[in-house]
């Protein structure tokens, strides 16, 4: 698999982009798990939208999905020069201002299908720390974790903890953190999103308040042309405030907002609302 991502690294363009959208096709008709998942997260978050034009917006998501797996190895293996011709940031500046001026920042976005792309893009406008997930295997965790940090940042396990993301920005690196994943933790608080109660893990508000960072939401979308738009947005207002409760509530109000925009651009095939209040069934039994 990882030897066909990167010899694509060798494909023109537009030949790259076909080859993604037949395997988003073949991943969406084949893995029926993660279709239904899919099909259930947007029957819960779109309810005013028909069966129909769920199937659509389903069918566009798995085609930027295999789009960004293709993508992978320009991620790995892609010259910097490459990737910046991907890549259009906007709201440089704000980011640029705040790191100046000494001030601790975290960066958050929602799971998205170009979240790789935008992190390795992200890195070069300031040294970086975040957090990944162990992948099925020791070599695909490396590769991952090769992949993401060849440009200078920081990328630590989640089982380390937050304590050595908390130093990181201490000590100046810029955090970029995807909080929207519901992970089942006891010490997750149930907020609204799409207007489902949904386990929140209150960890931005968390980080804001060690390191008295600002917080600015950053949304991603990957175009038709395939080229990716990286937006980052002005610091969350009033954050933290002091409440998890409100302050995990406002995150996924944003991030909400957000994916309104780009619905197709979310990597709906996570089980958001897997964890549920006391006597609730899961969505997806």
């Amino acid at each position: 698999m990882m030897l066909g991502i990167g010899l694509c690294t060798l494909l023109p363009r537009k030949a790259s982009l076909w080859l993604g959208d037949r395997l988003g096709s073949i991943f969406r008709a084949r893995n029926h798990k993660r279709r239904k998942i899919a099909e259930t997260n947007l029957r819960m978050c779109f309810p005013e939208l028909s069966d129909y034009q769920r199937q659509v917006l389903m069918h566009r998501h798995f085609r930027l999905y295999g789009r960004a797996v293709i993508d992978l190895g320009l991620v790995w293996w892609g010259t910097r020069a490459r990737l910046d011709d991907l890549c259009r940031v906007s709201g440089e500046r704000i980011l640029r201002n705040l790191t100046r001026s000494g001030k601790p920042v975290l960066l958050i976005t929602p799971h998205t299908v170009g979240v790789d792309m935008a992190g390795a893009c992200l890195s070069r406008l300031a040294p970086g720390v975040s957090m990944m997930k162990r992948a099925t295997g020791p070599l695909l965790t490396w590769r991952l974790w090769r992949g993401r940090t060849r440009f200078g940042a920081t990328l630590l396990m989640r089982d380390q903890g937050l304590r050595p993301m908390v130093k990181a920005m201490r000590r100046g690196r810029v955090g970029y953190l995807m909080p929207d994943e519901d992970l089942g933790d006891d010490r997750s608080l149930f907020v609204p999103f799409f207007g489902v109660s949904t386990a929140t893990l209150p960890v931005v508000g968390w980080l804001a308040r060690l390191t008295a960072a600002a917080v600015l939401p950053v949304f991603i979308e990957f175009g038709e042309s395939g080229q990716y738009k990286v937006a980052i947005h002005p610091p969350l207002d009033d954050f933290p405030s002091g409440d998890p409760h409100v302050d995990a509530a406002k995150v996924n109000a944003v991030f909400e907002a957000g994916i309104r925009e780009a619905p197709e651009q979310t990597l709906w095939s996570l089980k958001w609302f897997r964890t549920r209040p006391a006597g609730e069934p899961s969505p997806y039994s």
